[in-house]
């Protein structure tokens, strides 16, 4: 049984009818329920965690199948829409992942929540957990930047004054993302729950409206990769630019945890 269903999701899911759809969709479905059983459970033992934990995990990842289930489903619409596939690289679209992060993040989220909770209260759950969902709601906000169509492509001038359009990795979205929750979960998380700590005591500090203020700035600079491009000397398109850009926003984060530190 588990190897048909490895071989269901195994099929290229852009080129099959409603009918062999609908069966790929279920194998997804139960694929990923799976997924959030064998997480939910092995976090579970390891952690010595409660068992609402386990509930957590799995309502979450049930969430996020249904909404991938969706996203598959309604293949033909949401390519017209957003290009959910690309014809000159094979596979889904840069445009398109952005689609799937945000079931991703709600999963990811579900598992944060009890285990935040478990660490530091509904507060702490609160936040790291609405954390967790930013970069992904934001960039689905500004999915044309990450077009394949306007990232990946590089005009540039050569010797004689002729453009060339040079095939780069863009911005992809894939590795945004993923700095930019580690970040986001990190800087963001810290400030909102300080926040919603010092609101509930009645001993608002402005300081920490100022913290949050400027996280979500540095996240939403991360994930703007068109504007970052604009101010920095180095082509973020490429290989070399896009590392550079990365250790920026480490630096970043490392200044902002310092700041929060020292507060």
């Amino acid at each position: 049984m588990f190897e048909k269903l490895i071989k269901n999701i195994s099929q290229d899911w852009s080129v099959l009818d409603k009918n062999e759809l609908k069966s790929y969709v279920l194998s997804g479905f139960i694929f990923l329920e799976l997924i959030g059983v064998a997480i939910s459970l092995f976090l579970f033992l390891i952690l010595n965690l409660p068992v609402s934990f386990v509930i957590y995990v799995i309502i979450g990842f049930t969430i996020s199948s249904i909404l991938e289930s969706i996203i598959v489903y309604n293949r033909d619409y949401l390519d017209e829409k957003y290009g959910l596939f690309y014809n000159e690289y094979k596979g889904i679209s840069y445009q398109g992942l952005i689609l799937f992060f945000i079931p991703i993040s709600i999963a990811f989220a579900f598992i944060i929540f009890p285990l935040a909770l478990h660490q530091g209260g509904i507060c702490s759950a609160i936040s790291f957990s609405l954390a967790a969902l930013y970069p992904a709601f934001f960039m689905f906000l500004r999915i044309n930047v990450y077009k394949n169509e306007n990232s990946r492509e590089l005009v540039t001038e050569n010797e004689n004054g002729n453009k060339i359009t040079e095939k780069v990795i863009g911005y992809h979205p894939v590795i945004y993302y993923i700095f930019g929750s580690l970040i986001s979960c990190h800087i963001i998380g810290f400030s909102l729950m300080k926040v919603i700590i010092s609101f509930i005591g009645n001993n608002l500090d402005l300081i920490y409206f100022i913290y949050l203020i400027c996280s979500l700035l540095i996240v939403s600079f991360i994930l703007s990769p068109d504007i970052a491009n604009k101010l920095l000397p180095f082509e973020l398109k490429r290989i070399n630019g896009l590392k550079k850009f990365l250790i920026i926003g480490i630096m970043m984060m490392a200044i902002m945890g310092l700041l929060f530190v020292s507060w």
